[in-house]
């Protein structure tokens, strides 16, 4: 719209002057949502070829963050709650309410993201077996509801369900594998998710199982096939999103535990590699390590990366297929500006190849850890009597919930440029430069 205003001038002759009124508009609109003009609605997405396509056939490509609304509560917390007679998913609600607010939105918005992964807990969405949480079913509708409105799909992905050898699976072990009845269980509640959601295209598609350890292909393959099922019993349009066995040295000649028939699947692979450098400093761990560098034989700089995912690209099981990063991170904590290297490289070899990503994670209430945001220092000091007022089934205050707000954490400002460069290239390559990221080494 343009808007004509008459002024006067000493002559008396009238001059006009044009206003694009449209152009303040956006603007203002644009400041109000953060500097992020609005976004189209979004429209159910599925695979074709090795494409992600939308409702009119164009091309997407899924880049974001994992966002860890459900891991506000850790088990140990979320089972001292629970003596105390209080639901812990409500208090987790709450709390991920402060965790991550509208501002939250912005913020990931600002990058370009268009999608965020959500991990679930089978702990946390069962009350027990077969019977599911109101609470967190109700917690996971509105995460869903506020991001697509705001034109970010969500990938749900299942977690801590029995799955594999890891640290962070300590709740049940690795049984689901050998358990037939508890396997039915998590089979059960992806048919619940798929019922609930079977029209919601604010769903880019469901991540089976995180990081699964499955002793051979058979064992892996089955599953999978049995989740498959279930969901296309009621959902007949959401991509399923299928992992590649996690410790491939550990549980040789697994990998996606082959082929599937259903079309509208896309493959995912986790990446952390070189362990030692990626992992450095948490849980004990050395640090000290160095990027580019060796590692088990192997030189580890950004030849090697690329080589790594062309070698999974042009394998049987993903020729022909989208391939999806569900994580990829780095300890940035120590050596931080040669994780930034490591960053600006994985990104640039990621987007060169025009494949799908989300980095792990937007933010951690866990001081030196994987996160674009963590805790100050002072924060992560105050965290920790949080903590432990709560796992002594202590009251929060107003103010203890207020410290989760992402105004008291701190951003890798280098970082963010890095992600932010990879997010919003069009063009899926040469992404990573001088202009681009500030204090990156050639």
């Amino acid at each position: 719209m343009i808007k004509i205003i008459k002024t006067a001038h000493k002559n008396g002759r009238l001059n006009k002057r044009l206003v694009i009124i449209a152009a303040v508009l956006v603007i203002g609109i644009a400041s109000v949502a953060g500097g992020t003009p609005p976004k189209r609605p979004l429209s159910f997405l599925s695979v074709k070829g090795n494409k992600i396509v939308n409702a009119g056939g164009d091309k997407v490509i899924l880049r974001g963050f994992e966002y860890s609304c459900f891991n506000i509560i850790r088990k140990r917390e979320y089972d001292a709650i629970k003596r105390k007679g209080v639901d812990p998913n409500k208090v987790n609600k709450e709390l991920a309410e402060y965790f991550f607010s509208e501002d939250d939105i912005n913020l990931i918005s600002d990058t370009g993201a268009n999608v965020i992964r959500v991990n679930m807990r089978l702990w946390q969405m069962e009350d027990k077996p077969y019977s599911y949480s109101q609470v967190s079913l109700r917690h996971l509708d509105e995460v869903v509801e506020k991001w697509g409105k705001n034109g970010i799909y969500v990938i749900l992905v299942l977690g801590e369900a029995g799955q594999n050898v890891l640290v962070h699976n300590k709740a049940y072990g690795n049984i689901l594998w050998g358990n037939k009845k508890f396997q039915a269980r998590v089979v059960s509640l992806w048919g619940v998710l798929a019922k609930r959601y079977k029209d919601n295209p604010y769903i880019a598609g469901y991540d089976i199982i995180n990081e699964p350890t499955a002793p051979n292909k058979k064992a892996l393959h089955s599953f999978y096939e049995k989740v498959i099922r279930k969901i296309r019993e009621d959902d007949k349009k959401h991509i399923l999103f299928i992992e590649r066995n996690a410790l491939p040295r550990r549980f040789k000649n697994v990998s996606f535990g082959g082929k599937y028939e259903d079309d509208n699947i896309a493959l995912s692979v986790h990446f952390y590699k070189p362990h030692r450098f990626t992992h450095q400093g948490i849980g004990r761990r050395q640090t000290g390590q160095k990027y580019p560098g060796r590692y088990d034989k192997v030189y580890w700089d950004k030849n090697q990366i690329g080589k790594y995912f062309d070698e999974i690209l042009t394998s049987a099981e993903v020729r022909g297929k989208p391939l999806y990063i569900g994580e990829f991170s780095a300890s940035f904590w120590y050596g931080k500006q040669q994780a930034l290297n490591w960053a600006a490289d994985v990104v640039d070899v990621l987007n060169r190849r025009g494949l799908h990503y989300t980095f792990f994670q937007y933010k951690t209430a866990i001081p030196k850890t994987f996160g674009l945001y963590s805790p100050t220092p002072e924060t992560g000091k105050r965290l920790i009597k949080l903590k432990r007022k709560m796992k002594k089934r202590l009251a929060l205050s107003v103010q203890d919930k207020e410290l989760l707000h992402t105004k008291n954490f701190e951003v890798i400002q280098e970082l963010k440029n890095i992600l932010q460069a990879g997010f919003s290239n069009p063009n899926n390559s040469g992404l990573i430069n001088s202009n681009a990221v500030s204090n990156l080494k050639p």
